[in-house]
This record gives C-alpha cells, structure tokens and sequence, in this order.
C-alpha cells in the first residue's frame, strides 16, 4: 500500500531483516536504532544477505520514531527492552497506528489478559504497568515470527530464508488496517498471514523456543545438532510435553502436538539459536520471556516443568558464569 508509514524499532538480526525487506515496498520506512548500528546505517545503509544477494538500502534511522503518527510500529527488540524501545516511539503512536511486538516468548498483553489465565508472568514482562499504560489493546497486533536471521555486524544482517510473521489483533476484533499491513509485507517477500487465534500461535513458538533456546546455550550447540542426537532429542520431547501442557491448563486449544513441533525444529537445519547468538555475543539472555515466565504460569496452575525447570537453571548458572568471566552488554 503506497505511502504506508512504517517505523521498525529495533535493528537486530530480526528487525534488520524486516526493515531491509519492506525498504523494497514503496512504504515510507524509518527504523529505530543506537549506538553502533545507528552510525553504521548512517555511514554505510542497512544492509542484507539473503544469501544469494547482498542489498543495501538507506531507510530515515535515528534514536526516536519520526515526528509524526506512523500507520504500523514494529517493535522488534528484546523483551526486556521493550519499555526503554516504547518510549522511543510514543510520540508516533495515533489513533489509527497499529503496534506489533515482534519478540519470543511471551507478550506482555498475554500476561495481562482479561481473563487473568497467565496473570503471573505480568510482574516480569511489564512490571510498573508501562508498556500497558502506552499501548490501547485495540491498537495491538499479536505477532508470531520464524526467521532465521544473523546479524552479522552492527547494520548488516543476514537471513537464511524469508521470514514467516502470523499476525492477529489482540482484541480479536476484524480490522482493514490488518489487511492492508499484510499485503506490504507480503510485496516485500516476507510470508504473512493473518490468524484468529493468534494466543495459540503464539504458545506453539513458545513451546518450540523454549524447548531449544535454553538447551542451545548449555549444548552449544545449533537445532540441527540438537534435534538429532538422541538425548537431547528426549529433552527437547520432554519441554515440549510441559509447555504444551501449561497451554492446555490456561484454556489454550489446538495447539500443535509435540511430533509436529519437533519436525519443524529438525528442519530448521545448522541454524544458531538467538539465544546461542546472544550467549556467543556476551548480551543479556531471554530467559525470563521465554522461559522463566512459562515456569510461573505453570505452577499457578499446577502443572510440574521439572525437565524445564533443570534446564532454564543450567542456562542461567551458564549465563551468570559467563557474565563473572567476561562482563555483559545489554
């Protein structure tokens, strides 16, 4: 759609990927971004290997969203940075805006669903009421994404297949503006579709993530190689079960079932975990996003995630290791 004003806040492997992609539409693109990669989109464009074609474009970057009301905001970051990034782009935020976190784990609203079925994760994802207080739950775009994406270098970024983003409103209301950001996003190669039950879509991610992001730090090791030994196989088996079984507690239904969840992980191929990224970088872990806040739900609803449970503790004794030996960057 032309003269669609698109704001990505977050230039990482993900939101690098997705600004780079939609630079091709004729929307009117700006991203949100600091530090080093924000000088070297000034200095040099965001660029892209999509591995056979290296492109680079030049989108309106700066530490804040554009002056003006943006028709879709992207917020494309690390959930623990999620409050500092809204604050980025309140200002761009209209009536008619739609807001889409793009991140793992799970979304603040969820936590904060009327119905209160995964109330206690509420305290770590938006824990003064921010993130609640910035964003009208009409205006929010659930948002589900499977990418396997790098970020290579400060401003250059690296995919290994089009990314897929399942999109749904939280309010589960029919809204042409949804219709409109798809098609953008399907012009500019990205796989989209609409869901309406998008909390489903989401918990299945969240199972696939946590049943491999954690267990991809301790291991060291990528999906492929995790899915195809056999021991960690039975692990992954094993977080599936609980995750899914959490999800069936909070009223979650048809969600996918552990074969098919651990077939889409076994085609994922050599592919690094953003967690393993992170780990390897020395930034901060999603282990409160992903897996943590999924901890406490369970137990508010007395479902047992032992195997989950051993896991998250063996990646956070890792990342704590970590940060003593090397320092961290956030």
């Amino acid at each position: 759609m032309a003269g669609l004003k698109i704001c990505v806040a977050g230039v990482g492997a993900l939101g690098g990927t997705l600004a780079a992609m939609l630079a091709r539409t004729e929307a009117s693109l700006s991203v949100v971004a600091r530090g080093a990669t924000l000088q070297a989109l000034h200095e040099n464009g965001l660029v892209l290997d999509d591995g056979q074609d290296r492109s680079i474009c030049h989108p309106i970057a700066d530490t804040r969203a554009p002056d003006c009301h943006q028709d879709v905001i992207l917020l494309a970051g690390k959930s623990h940075q999620l409050p500092q990034l809204a604050e980025t782009v309140r200002h761009a935020v209209g009536r008619q805006t739609l807001v889409i976190p793009v991140v793992n784990g799970l979304p603040w609203w969820m936590a904060t669903d009327p119905n209160g079925a995964f109330e206690a994760a509420a305290p770590v994802l938006d824990p003064d009421g921010r993130l609640s207080d910035l964003f009208s739950r009409s205006c929010l775009v659930g948002a589900v994404a499977y990418a396997m994406t790098e970020q290579t270098a400060p401003g250059v970024v690296s995919s290994a297949r089009a990314p897929m983003l399942v999109l749904g409103m939280v309010d589960g209301m029919p809204d042409d503006r949804l219709s409109h950001v798809l098609h953008v996003l399907q012009q500019a190669g990205i796989t989209a579709r609409s869901s309406p039950q998008i909390r489903c879509d989401i918990w299945n991610k969240i199972a696939a993530n946590l049943a491999t992001n954690p267990l991809s730090v301790v291991c060291e090791a990528s999906l492929s190689t995790l899915a195809g030994a056999v021991s960690t196989e039975a692990v992954i088996a094993d977080i599936l079960k609980e995750t899914l079984a959490v999800g069936t507690a909070c009223g979650l239904f048809n969600l996918h079932d552990v074969d098919e969840i651990r077939d889409t992980i076994a085609k994922a191929g050599p592919h690094r975990t953003s967690m393993l990224q992170d780990y390897c970088a020395g930034c901060i872990l999603e282990l409160d996003a992903i897996g943590w806040t999924i901890a406490k739900i369970g137990q508010a609803h007395d479902v047992p995630m032992p195997v989950t449970s051993t896991v998250l503790e063996l990646a956070t004794f890792k990342a704590a290791q970590r940060v003593q030996a090397q320092g961290i960057r956030s």
